[in-house]
Formats: C-alpha cells, structure tokens, sequence
C-alpha cells in the first residue's frame, strides 16, 4: 500500500499531518520521531515520498535528510527557523522543495506541495538547449521534483519528441538555438499544441530585454534569465504548470460534465454542428443517437440521489468503453439522457453494435456498498436503457436530434429497453 513517512519530533505536528493528508489527499501515512525509528521504517516499507524536519533530537544537522535522499525516498524538508545559507544546504541535498514552519497557512503550504509532487510523478517535461552543461542542471533539478524528463539539444528534435509524446506539459526553451529562430520554433509549436496544452518557459542569457514580450506575444508562458537560482527556476516551473491544471479545470467545468465526465450539452451543441457539416460537404454517413435510461425517477425514489448517481456514472463509464473512436461525439445532455453523434459506414453493422450495447447494459450488474451508521449493505442493481437513432442526415442537426428522440418516444411506448432506427 502506498504510502508516505512523516518525520518529525513534534507528536502534534505528526497527528495533524497525518489526519490531512488522509482527508486531502487519500493517502496513509507512517509516523517516526527521531533518526532511531526513521531507519527501521526504511528496513520495513517503501514510501512514495516524505516530510522531515531538518533537527531531530539525534540528527540535529540534517542527516535524516541525507539519510533519506540515499535511500531515493523523495523528501519536503521542513525547517523551524529561515536563513540564506541553510536554504542552500538543504537544496543542495537534492529535496522536492523545502518549508518554514512558521509561514501563515502552514498545513495548507505542505498539502499543496504534496499534491503537487504527487502530480509531477505523472508529468512529462522537454529541456531544449544545445548546453550539456545547462541541460544537466535543469534536468537534475527537475527529477528532483519528480518530474519525467526529455531532453534535445535542438528545435527540429523537439517538435518530433512532442508529436512523439503529445502529453508532453512543459517546454523548458533554450532562446540561443544555434542556426534556430526560437520565435519561428514557437510559432510551429503553436500551430499543433494551444498555451495550455505545452506550456512554453524560455530560458537566456543573452537576450535582449525587447525581445521579452516579442516571445511571450509568439506563445510563450514565461521567461527566465540565465543564470538562474536553483529555487527560482523551481517556482517558475510549479507556477507554469498549475497554471495550466487551473486553466483545464475551468475547461472541464465549461464543457464536461462533473459527475459522469462526459461532455455536457454546452459542448455536444457547439461541435456536432461541425461534424454535421463536415457529412454534408463530404458526403460520410452520421447517426444522431439518443440514450435514456429507463425508470431513472424509481432509482432514485428507492435508493436515493446518491445511489442514482453511481448508476449514471456507470453508465457513462459503459459508454466511454464501447465509443472509443476519436470521432465518436458522446454528451450527457439532459439529466438521464445521452447524446451520441457518430460516423458509420453500414447501417446493419451500426444496428447490431447498438443492441449489442443494449444488451451489455441490461445484462450488467452495479454493485454498490452502502453503510448506515454500523449496517453494512451490499446492492445489486440492474437498469436498463432506451435508444431512437435517427441514420438520415437530415437538413439541419435540429432536426436530426428532434427525429431520434422522436424514436426514442417510440422506444419507451414499446415498453423501453428496445431500439427504435
């Protein structure tokens, strides 16, 4: 089980932490007191990372951290009191990041940079400087951060490495390319990957203040001067990618919904006008399919909304396995009612794909475990949906949707779980 170590001498601070970072968080967490229990705790487990205070009682100078980063355990270090030279003893050991106990909103400092190293396990990085010597620092730096690391020495490498890897975040980007025009190579990348998809860092020591503004005005997020502190460089990079998680989050609660995370009916009405027009220029064959799910208001009347939720997002889950294509448009757009817009070829293949997912649905079982105060109780629910596919590509999307659901009237007066085309 994973887990992460908490190391301190301070009984408090320990439980606090500990209590957080499992409601936070979701993670358990091991507790030790001095350098003593420290050692055995690294004999008995392994730990996605941990929190140490630089003095304990029998490693009053930061051995424990030593003792952790030889031990390849990610560390967060934190520290009693602030001063220039101890801020760069304890970067030097090669931690995550460092904290001061004394700051206001202490906890929630340390919450943050958890979560945050936690995300940055599953982040992907590209350096481009043709400096081995450059490439080296920034890569060291950010492994330590915890970050996956790519690495060229030139802008034609780079763009291959993102389309290679396209969940690629951030482009940390030397300007000084020999026989490269970085702004060109910004350009290029923007014309594939928006700001918030790879975010862009510029990194020079020789540049021009007026060219500054020219690069962030081409796409780039930031900027920084070389030479650079080790801490500066890790600030502006956590700063650049939450950043971006923060412009993501406000996309996915503008166009998904929240609790299926299917689109929502924002987005399906502002994109299947496109695919609409793409079938009429083009002459391919689309579907317009509404999904409802059957006796939805008895769910939730016998169980209760959250018992109705869990079978929406199964639901959802079922549909997002079985339209997998890119193409494949599916949105939640009513409160049990499914919208897919999707291209096919054969309208008897189509038909059979279609039953065969009705089928799948009234054969699944939903098993939920409910507990109420101390009875436990395992539920076993079946439901059943109905579809109207409307095949003909009608004269306008309308009134393609107003013809499935149409059918889909038809369906649920058939005595629903059927197919009406």
């Amino acid at each position: 089980m994973a887990q992460i170590l908490l190391v301190d001498d301070d009984k408090f601070v320990l439980k606090v932490l500990s209590k957080l970072i499992k409601e936070k968080i979701g993670i358990e967490t091991v507790l030790v007191m001095n350098f003593e229990e420290l050692e055995k705790a690294l004999k008995e487990n392994t730990y996605l990372l941990s929190i140490c205070d630089y003095h304990l009682p029998d490693a009053e100078h930061g051995e424990a951290i030593d003792f952790l980063i030889k031990n390849k355990v990610p560390t967060i270090v934190l520290t009693a009191s602030y001063d220039e030279k101890l801020r760069e003893e304890i970067l030097e050991k090669g931690v995550i990041d460092y904290l001061v106990k004394g700051i206001p909103n202490i906890t929630d400092h340390i919450i943050y940079a958890v979560s945050r190293a936690l995300r940055n396990k599953k982040t992907k990085i590209l350096i481009v400087d043709d400096s081995q010597a450059d490439r080296l620092l920034m890569k060291k730096i950010l492994k330590n951060m915890l970050f996956q690391v790519f690495e060229t020495s030139r802008g034609s490498e780079a763009l291959e490495i993102l389309n290679k890897y396209p969940d690629i975040r951030l482009m940390i980007l030397d300007y000084y390319l020999p026989d490269e025009d970085t702004v060109e190579l910004i350009y290029s990348i923007r014309e594939k990957f928006k700001k918030n998809e790879v975010g862009i860092i510029v990194v020079s020591g020789v540049i021009k203040t007026n060219m500054i503004p020219v690069l962030l005005k081409a796409g780039a997020n930031d900027f920084l001067s070389k030479p650079f502190s080790k801490e500066e460089f890790m600030v502006r990079v956590n700063n650049t990618i939450e950043m971006l998680d923060i412009i993501n989050e406000l996309e996915f609660y503008a166009f998904k919904d929240p609790l299926t995370g299917l689109y929502n009916r924002r987005y399906f009405f502002e994109e299947a006008p496109k695919l609409w027009k793409l079938a009429k220029r083009y002459g391919f064959k689309l579907a317009c399919i509404i999904i409802d799910i059957d006796d939805f208001k008895k769910i939730n009347d016998t169980y209760g909304h959250d018992i109705g939720d869990e079978v929406l997002k199964d639901f959802a889950k079922h549909l997002r396995n079985f339209f997998r294509r890119e193409s494949d448009l599916i949105a939640r757009t009513g409160g049990e009612e499914f919208t897919l817009f999707i291209r096919y070829e054969k309208k008897e293949k189509l038909l059979e794909y279609l039953e065969k997912f009705r089928k799948y649905i009234e054969e699944n079982i939903l098993k939920i475990t409910v507990y109420l105060k101390d009875l436990k109780e395992d539920l076993k629910i079946k439901y059943t949906i109905s579809m109207g596919v409307e095949l003909d590509l009608k004269d306008s999307l309308k009134e393609m949707v107003i013809f499935a659901d149409r059918k889909l009237y038809e369906s649920k007066n058939k005595g629903k779980n059927c197919i009406t085309f």
